[in-house]
């Protein structure tokens, strides 16, 4: 019985050894310089194509100067709206006993100053 599991034990790691050999022959193999020939991969060609540097040329050209007039305009208009937003919370807050009740048109209010100051933060980055 001992002699047969001397033999197991010899065995074990020649039967394990024999595909991880075989794996990195491959793999040797393949970075040696032996390529498939089903399956050449061209190098002079990108993955994907370059965009042209400029895919409208008949696009009319856009001012910069009055895009950031347009912003400034467009800014001042959007403060006005939240400062009268933020005395509409302000009263509403005053009005709800928000220990016991949830108001939810104070919770609307507070989206809609939220997203207007994140839309004049966009505005004012240039964005």
């Amino acid at each position: 019985m001992n002699r047969n599991r001397r033999n197991f034990i010899q065995a074990v790691p020649a039967a394990l050894a024999a595909p991880f050999a075989a794996f990195l022959a491959g793999s040797f193999a393949r970075s040696s310089g032996a390529q498939n020939p089903q399956a050449p991969h061209p190098q002079s060609q990108p993955p994907f194509p370059t965009p042209p540097d400029n895919p409208f040329p008949d696009a009319p050209k856009i001012d910069p100067k009055l895009v950031l007039k347009h912003n400034q305009q467009q800014i001042q208009d959007d403060v006005v709206k939240l400062y009268s937003l933020a005395g509409d919370l302000k009263e509403q807050a005053g009005k709800t006993d928000s220990t016991s009740i949830l108001s939810l048109p104070l919770v609307q209010k507070a989206e809609e100053i939220e997203k207007l100051a994140r839309q004049i933060k966009n505005l004012a980055r240039g964005s």
